[in-house]
């Protein structure tokens, strides 16, 4: 038996010719009213969501439709759209460092669109860090038992310890764990935030202080003894240059031994140090020094310990 086959344009018209008894029960196709528009945007005004709403017969998902095809959010009131144009100068204006305040409070740069909108608008375009987002939202919040609690530890501790200092203390032995720019941010909501040069006199940013500076002298240490490596071996290096250089030619090249190192370099400079001394005569002498550039930076270097420590290091 051969089957009838009918085109998927056919079923299409089918299911669009509501019948009248179809559109007086309510169901799809039925056409809104300016009654009902109305209602819908009195309802949004009142901060109810689709599911809350009772419009006819109206279900929820009918209801979030046409509120999302009539641009109403929240007040009902609708928004304006983003067009390319308007897109295309949010990005230029986040190129140029402004923020999503910034934009929003400049009626010249970006009219008509607040200050969430940008921010939405800015997450679907990619133009916002997603992590930050991502933390904003997965941040834990305050209740109200946990913020007066909360507070009263700023007001015992605020006076002595530093905002690093009380977010330690604070995460040892209480939820939910906060940063150091949170705990800032409510001394500035009390009002009893301490100055930078107040924090800095605390015991612990002196502390912190001093083991901030032994961390970076180790540091200057290791890149000082490394550029003295480079330089000697570069030194080496030139040496060995001169030296075949004064072979290829069949020269012989002058050398002197450091009296400190007992090593021996080309005598010359930048191996070692020439110095030039006046006579009693006026006239200019030029002579060369017996320690080599190496062992006389060693001896300058001991010799700036020696006074730094005073008499107590000899």
């Amino acid at each position: 038996m051969q089957t009838h086959q009918v085109s998927c344009w056919t079923q299409k018209f089918q299911r669009s010719l509501a019948t009248g008894e179809t559109r007086a029960r309510g169901m799809p196709g039925h056409i809104w009213t300016e009654d009902e528009i109305e209602q819908l945007r009195d309802l949004l005004a009142q901060g109810l969501s689709a599911s809350e709403m009772k419009i006819g017969l109206r279900t929820p998902a009918a209801i979030q439709n046409k509120a999302a095809r009539l641009d109403f959010v929240g007040d009902g009131i609708p928004r304006k759209r983003w067009t390319a144009a308007t897109e295309k100068l949010l990005k230029r204006l986040i190129r140029e460092g402004r923020s999503a305040a910034e934009i929003s409070a400049d009626p010249e740069l970006l009219a008509g669109y607040s200050r969430n909108a940008i921010q939405k608008k800015l997450g679907r375009l990619k133009l916002i860090d997603g992590g930050r987002s991502r933390r904003a939202r997965d941040a834990v919040r305050f209740g109200s038992v946990e913020l007066e609690r909360f507070h009263t530890f700023l007001l015992a501790h605020a006076s002595r310890c530093t905002p690093e200092q009380i977010a330690l203390l604070w995460n040892r032995d209480n939820t939910p764990v906060i940063s150091r720019r949170r705990v800032v941010y409510h001394l500035q909501k009390l009002g009893i935030k301490r100055t930078w040069a107040e924090v800095m006199r605390m015991p612990y940013s002196k502390a912190k202080q001093r083991q901030v500076s032994a961390k970076a002298a180790r540091a200057s240490q290791r890149r000082w003894e490394g550029y003295r490596e480079r330089q000697e071996a570069e030194l080496r290096e030139l040496a060995r240059q001169q030296r075949r250089l004064a072979r290829s030619r069949d020269r012989s090249l002058g050398e002197r031994i450091c009296r400190d190192c007992r090593r021996r370099w080309p005598a010359s400079e930048p191996f070692f140090v020439v110095y030039e001394k006046r006579t009693t005569a006026g006239v200019r002498r030029r002579y060369l020094g017996r320690i080599c550039r190496l062992c006389r930076n060693t001896r300058r270097r001991e010799s700036k310990h020696r006074r730094r420590k005073g008499p107590a290091a000899s």
